[in-house]
Order: C-alpha cells, then sequence, then structure tokens
C-alpha cells in the first residue's frame, strides 16, 4: 500500500494489497508454528502445567497490551514502521535460545512474540484501513480476516513435521524465515510516508464517535467471550458428549475455523454495501446461536453443524465489524488497536467465565449457553443504533428491548444448579477424563476454614484423576497402558501399581466372561473411528484379540503383549478406577459422606441414601430413578459414539461398544445400568453385560457377580433387570417402573 500525503493518492494498489496479505500469511504462519510446538516441548521436557498456562498467559497477555499502542504508533509514523520492527524482532527470535538452549527461554521468546503478533495485526489493518476506499473495506477486511485463520489452519501441520525429531531449532528457524520473508513482503507493500495527522474533531463529533466507539467495542468483547470460551472448553465438550479419538475431536475443532476462512472472501463482497452495525449483529448473533446450539448437542452430526454455523457468524460479522472500526475516524490505528483490545479481553476472560461456571453449575452445557448469551446481550447497543441508523425508530426500541427481557429471563434459569444447593451441601466441580467432574459432600453448614480445607481436598481429588487418568489412557504414549502397547511383540514394561491392579481385574472379567469383555480389544479400538468401518477391516486382527496371550510379572509388575498390533484398551473400566480412587482419597482425606460423578457414572459413600437419575437412551431427560448407599452406578449406552444407518443393512446403530466375537457394535441392547460395590466392577460390568444382551447377562451376574446387579434397556425400549436391581421410580416418585424380571 503507498500512502501519500495528498489524499487522493493513498489508495491501496492491487499489487500493494496482494503484498500485503502474503506479508501477514508468512507472520501468521511463523507465529502459528511456534504456538503450537511449544505445548508439545513442554510435554517432552516434563515441565508444569504452570509454565505451560503463564505461557500462554504471557502471549495473550502481550498482544492484548500492544493492540492500542501499536495502532496509535501506526496512526503518528505510518504502519510500515510498527510492521518492520516486529518482523526483525521475529528474525532475531533463534539467538537468545541459541545463547541459553532452556525452555524458560522459549517462554520468554513467546511472550516477544505476543508483543509481534499483536502489533502485526493491528498494523496491518491500519493499513487496510488507510489506504481503501470506504466501499471496498468489506472485501478487503474479510481477505485480511481469511489469510490470519488459514495460516493458523496450516500452521500446526507444519509445526508438527518440524519438531518430528523433538528439536527446537528447526521450529525457531522456520519462525524467523516466515518473519524474514513478511519483513520483505511488507516493504513492498507499504509505503514509508506517515499518515497525515488527523483533523481535531468537534465536540459534537467526539461525543458521537465515542458513543460508537463504545458499542462496537462493547459488541466485539461479547464476541471474543464467545471465541475465548470455544478455543478453551470446545475440545472438552466434544470429548465429553461423543467421547471421540484426538484426531476426531481435532477435525471437528477445526470446522468453525475452515468455514470462516471458506466464507470470509464471499460474505465479504456480498454484503460490503449492506448496513454494517445490523451486520455484525447478525453475524454475532449467529455465532452466538451456535454457541448455545453446541452445549446441547448429542451426536456427531449437531457439532458439524454448530460448528458451521459458527463459521458462517464469524464470517458474515467480521469484516463488518473491522469496517466500523476504521470508519470512526481518522485515527485508523488507534481504532482497530482498540477493537483488538476488545476482542482479546474478551478471548482471556471467556476460558476464566467458563471455567467459573463450570466449578458453580457442575456442568459444560451452562458456561456454554451463558457465554453465547453473554456475547449476544453485548450486541444490543449495537443493534439499536443499526436500526435508528436505517430509519426503523420503532422498532430500534422494541427488538433491543423485548431481547433484552429475554435474556434476563433466560441467564437466571441456566445459572440455577439442579443439584442440592443447601448450606449443609458442599459441591466442588473441574473437568477431568475429558468431562466434568461432580464432588458431593453433605454435611454441616462449614465454617470459612472447613470450606477452604474442603476446596484444597476436591482441587487434590482432581489432580489425583488427571493424573490416573493419563496413567491408564492408551493415547498417552507415557503412559503405563501407552507404553505396553508401543512395545507389544517386544518386551515386558514395567507400570504403575494402580495400572497393574487395573489390568489384573480387567483380565479377571474378561476370563469371567469368556471374551465378551476382552481388554486387548484396544487393537481394534484403538484406530480412529473404528466403529464406523466395516467388519472386514478387522478380520486379520481377530489373532491379536485374545485375553488369555497377555502376560503378567506379578513379582516385578510388568505386563508385556506377546504379538506386534496388540493393543490393551481399559476404556471399559479406567474410568471406574479413576472413581474409586477419588472415593477412597477423600475417605482418606477424613470426608465421611459423599458423591463422586464422572459423565455419568457415580461412586456414593456413607450414612446417606442417594437418588440417581438413570438416562433416556432415545429421548431427553431421564426414565427414572434409583435409590443407592455405598455402591457405584454406572451406563453405557449406543448414545455415546455412534452413527446412525443410513439404508440398507440390519438398521443397527454402529457404535462404539464392539463385541470382540462377532467384530462389530453389539445390537443386543441400546443401554445399561449396573449397580456394585466398586465403580471399577460396576464399570467394566455396564459393558460385558451391554455386549452379553439380558438372557445370557442374568446368568453371568447370577453366577460371578451375585452382590451385584444390572438392568438393560433393549432396542424397543423395554427394561430388564436383575431381581436384585433396584426400584426404579419416576420422577413424581408416586408409581415405580415396573421392568420385567424372572
Amino acid at each position: 500500500m503507498r500512502i501519500h500525503s495528498s489524499k487522493s493518492s493513498r489508495k491501496l494498489t492491487g499489487f500493494g494489497a496482494a503484498s500485503l496479505m502474503a506479508a501477514v500469511f508468512c507472520a501468521s504462519l511463523g507465529t502459528g508454528i511456534f504456538t503450537f510446538t511449544l505445548p508439545l516441548m513442554n510435554l517432552d521436557e516434563k515441565a508444569g502445567g504452570m509454565w505451560l498456562g503463564s505461557g500462554f498467559a504471557g502471549y495473550f497477555l502481550a498482544k492484548l497490551l500492544i493492540a492500542p499502542l501499536s495502532g496509535s504508533y501506526a496512526d503518528r509514523k505510518g504502519p510500515l514502521p510498527a510492521l518492520v520492527y516486529s518482523c526483525v524482532l521475529g528474525v532475531l527470535l533463534p539467538i537468545p535460545y541459541l545463547l541459553f538452549p532452556e525452555i524458560e527461554t522459549l517462554y520468554v521468546i513467546q511472550f516477544v512474540l505476543g508483543l509481534c503478533a499483536g502489533t502485526i495485526r493491528t498494523a496491518s489493518m491500519a493499513a487496510i484501513g488507510a489506504g481503501t476506499r470506504e466501499g471496498s473495506l468489506p472485501p478487503q477486511f474479510a481477505r485480511l480476516s481469511a489469510v490470519m485463520n488459514s495460516s493458523f489452519l496450516v500452521g500446526p501441520l507444519l509445526g508438527g513435521l518440524l519438531y518430528i525429531n523433538k528439536d527446537y531449532m528447526p521450529v525457531l528457524s522456520a519462525t524467523a524465515a516466515f518473519m524474514g520473508a513478511a519483513l520483505i513482503l511488507f516493504l513492498f507493500a507499504v509505503d514509508r510516508t506517515p499518515v497525515p495527522r488527523p483533523h481535531e474533531p468537534t465536540a459534537r463529533t467526539a461525543k458521537s464517535t465515542l458513543a460508537s466507539s463504545l458499542r462496537i467495542l462493547l459488541a466485539l468483547f461479547g464476541r471474543g467471550v464467545g471465541i475465548g470460551t470455544l478455543i478453551a472448553f470446545y475440545p472438552v465438550l466434544l470429548k465429553s458428549a461423543l467421547q471421540l479419538s484426538p484426531g476426531l475431536t481435532a477435525a471437528l475443532f477445526c470446522i468453525p475455523s475452515l468455514a470462516t476462512v471458506l466464507l470470509l472472501p464471499l460474505f465479504g463482497r456480498l454484503l460490503k454495501n449492506a448496513e454494517h452495525m445490523l451486520i455484525t449483529c447478525l453475524g454475532m448473533l449467529i455465532s452466538s446461536a451456535a454457541l448455545y446450539m453446541a452445549a446441547g448437542c448429542s451426536s456427531l452430526t449437531g457439532f458439524v453443524a454448530a460448528g458451521a454455523l459458527s463459521g458462517v457468524g464469524a464470517a458474515v460479522s467480521m469484516p463488518a465489524s473491522m469496517t466500523l472500526c476504521a470508519n470512526l475516524g481518522n485515527r485508523k490505528g488507534r481504532n482497530l488497536g482498540l477493537a483488538n483490545l476488545a476482542a482479546n479481553t474478551g478471548f482471556m476472560l471467556g476460558p476464566l467465565l467458563c471455567g467459573t461456571l463450570v466449578t458453580l453449575s457442575g456442568n459444560l452445557a451452562t458456561p456454554f449457553r451463558i457465554s453465547a448469551i453473554v456475547g449476544a446481550a453485548a450486541t444490543l447497543p449495537l443493534m439499536y443504533a443499526g436500526l435508528r441508523k436505517i430509519g426503523l425508530k420503532y422498532a430500534a426500541y422494541a427488538m433491543p428491548s423485548i431481547a433484552a427481557v429475554c435474556l434476563l429471563t433466560v441467564i437466571p434459569a441456566h445459572l440455577t444448579n439442579d443439584s442440592d444447593n443447601s448450606p449443609e451441601m458442599f459441591r466442588y466441580s473441574d473437568v477431568a477424563m475429558g468431562t466434568v467432574v461432580n464432588l458431593t459432600i453433605p454435611g454441616k453448614k462449614e465454617s470459612a476454614t472447613e470450606k477452604a480445607a474442603l476446596e484444597e481436598t476436591a482441587r487434590q481429588t482432581i489432580s489425583l484423576m488427571h493424573n490416573l487418568q493419563k496413567d491408564l489412557d492408551h493415547r498417552n504414549k507415557l503412559g503405563s497402558v501407552g507404553r505396553i502397547n508401543h512395545a507389544a511383540g517386544h518386551k515386558s514394561v514395567q507400570v504403575s501399581d494402580k495400572a497393574f491392579e487395573t489390568i489384573q481385574h480387567g483380565l479377571d472379567i474378561s476370563r469371567k466372561s469368556s471374551g465378551s469383555f476382552d481388554i486387548t480389544i484396544g487393537a481394534i479400538t484403538t484406530t480412529p473411528f473404528y466403529y464406523a468401518l466395516d467388519k472386514s477391516r478387522f478380520e486379520g486382527h481377530r489373532k491379536l484379540i485374545n485375553y488369555r496371550l497377555l502376560e503378567l510379572d506379578t513379582e516385578k509388575k510388568k505386563v508385556r503383549l506377546p504379538r506386534k498390533g496388540m493393543a490393551l484398551d481399559l476404556g471399559g473400566l479406567a474410568k471406574g478406577t479413576v472413581i474409586d480412587a477419588a472415593a477412597n482419597y477423600l475417605r482418606q482425606s477424613g470426608v465421611k459422606t459423599a458423591m463422586v460423578e464422572a459423565g455419568g457414572d457415580f461412586m456414593v459413600f456413607g450414612d446417606r441414601v442417594w437418588s440417581i437419575g438413570i438416562r433416556n437412551p432415545r429421548g431427553e431427560g431421564i426414565i427414572g430413578r434409583i435409590e443407592v448407599s455405598n455402591s457405584s452406578v454406572c451406563g453405557s449406552g449406543d448414545y455415546y459414539q455412534f452413527i446412525n444407518p443410513v439404508s440398507g443393512g440390519d438398521g443397527h446403530r454402529k457404535h462404539h461398544i464392539f463385541d470382540p466375537a462377532l467384530l462389530q457394535s453389539s445390537a443386543e441392547c441400546v443401554a445399561t445400568t449396573t449397580v456394585a460395590p466398586d465403580a471399577e466392577t460396576a464399570d467394566a460390568l455396564a459393558t460385558t453385560v451391554f455386549i452379553m444382551g439380558p438372557e445370557k447377562g442374568k446368568k453371568f451376574m447370577a453366577e460371578f457377580f451375585p452382590e451385584c446387579s444390572a438392568m438393560w434397556i433393549l432396542p424397543d425400549l423395554s427394561i430388564r433387570t436383575t431381581d436384585n436391581f433396584p426400584h426404579i421410580y419416576k420422577e413424581k416418585r408416586d408409581k415405580a417402573v415396573t421392568p420385567e424380571r424372572d
């Protein structure tokens, strides 16, 4: 872009625009490579989570602080100096690491990179705003946004390749190289001539501009809250609702960004002549609706639709909102810097709001819905101004007012906790095992000191659950199960005491069930999206699924899989193991009575009878409740990970509970619930009797687990139970559901 002293010549040429876009892409790509691979380095160096969290907080804080400063500097000196200084700083980033090759140095570099990224984003937006005719601003901002977003889709892929040998110098070198390329391209795109000093506005104009600024900044803040929530907790929501593989979770996570990148150029051109305030509100409301929709999704199709809708909302609102900010006055850089400040503030506060609401509500749906409502509410002042501008004076008063009343009605409903919120009930919620974990402890009203002690105990319990889950998860290559699978066909692996005990218990149930439950099913289930594949795909795996081949050295706590390709998957009982460990820790910490709940599985102990709801596998809500004490209640169902049949075949749903004998999803029932003295047993039995079905399952339970009980929901939604299963009560408790018993 050539910025000259005469107003008529300060236009963005086609060559300058292309060079600017290419420069921003290179700079953003360099940043994306670094920020994606740093967590991998953190894991390899076994640095604590505090290092990683504080490093990223510093990165976003740097972007937040530098945005208004770099914008004002671009107004005074022109965009080029700010862009050049940032790129030169980026080129020099490898030098500190060469001198001090420590992970601490990388976090300092990350903070500096945040300053560079924040400056480049704001100054390049200022260059677009100052050098583009007003009517062409939306398409240009759309292209700029598409370039920034696309670079962060490519960056992680390239970063993973560069870090393949676990050497960080190739990553730093690539970051520096892309920053150098951006530097050269910026020199071609942007003139050195400073932007002419803007005229001072009149008092009336200044007041109007301030009001307009506050409206758009509030809307951007609201959108930032939603984006921050989405980035921080969307993977957890996906895994909690669908129990997907990491690869598929990542693919779903990328859908909003992919949709945004693809649609930005289209909407930037189609909507360039529309009222920017209303288009901004429309896009932000679409994004809020998508966030609200995602909170209630329970299927793969639903999340795909919600992600695509979120991308549509961003593609609609981003060009219009940037154009609004650029047109607030002559100080383009300052205005766009403040816009980035507002968005980044929301981006930082969104995860904090979501995390707090998880603790308060005990679920993930509530934080997503509240964040969506906050985003929608933040658009109301801008909506009012937009409607007045196009002459709809009455609608300007009516529509925002109606929306405000609706929001004030909806928010309290979502903030209400369904659990017992009496002063004598302590509840602590957090995220673990890819789902929300609730610790509920009844008792007398605690003093401030007692409550603080309980909160510390609860935090330690969640930390224990995190560590144990990592050790038992086959996806963690450094955990006990991951190391066993990696060494399959080669050598035995020494594992942790808890992992060895869990494997022993899983092997015992595998033997008793004659392989209906088989912990070596990992030869199939470690394949992403395995249940959607044709059974012929796994015919060659039959010889790899055989619990009898598993070798255990009880003295040395070593485990060996004798054939290459074999793999353990403890997913059928590991959640129960973690829940039991949490309950035991609470007991050892002096807690007499409590409930540990994780993703619909429960462990209760102490002097109290608890009412547990049983989920409806084919509809909303629950089918009824059972009452238990000093027991665990776990469930399995075909509604966690599944695809519905499209046409032909037997019409059965393909889901994640695999029958090892048939090499396909079990079709004996649609859901099971088991009650046992411990969660590990209840979890394993829920899977086992699901595969067996009620007839075989009842005989199995009577022979090997007479102290436990089970319930089956069949495809026709009829209910079968063992004779000792607790009564199932409807919600009103006035009439028991009468299941079929033998």
